[in-house]
């Protein structure tokens, strides 16, 4: 009979902090924490027309559910926006509203 080779064990904790690890600081990990704490950031009145879609190469994505949210933030409260995120979340350079 051959002898069955071992596994490296390793603690289901450990795993799992590991794995959430690798999750929250990949691209899909930024885009989580930003949406945790976008209410936070904009408000609530934006909050519930907007929603962070992707962040790639230093740029959030925003969807905003109507044209007259999205001509308001891309004329005047997009920039205020825009700070608050960016000093929450530093590696965010930009945000287009879309």
């Amino acid at each position: 009979m051959s002898e069955m080779k071992k596994l490296p064990f390793q603690k289901s904790d450990e795993l799992i902090e590991d794995f959430l690890g690798k999750i929250l600081y990949s691209k899909k990990g930024l885009l989580l924490k930003v949406y945790n704490v976008w209410l936070d950031c904009v408000g609530s009145d934006l909050a519930c027309h907007t929603d962070p879609e992707e962040v790639n190469g230093g740029i959030l994505y925003v969807k905003v559910k109507s044209s007259l949210w999205k001509k308001e933030l891309k004329m005047t409260m997009g920039r205020m926006v825009e700070e608050k995120v960016r000093a929450a979340f530093p590696e965010i350079k930009k945000i287009v509203w879309r």
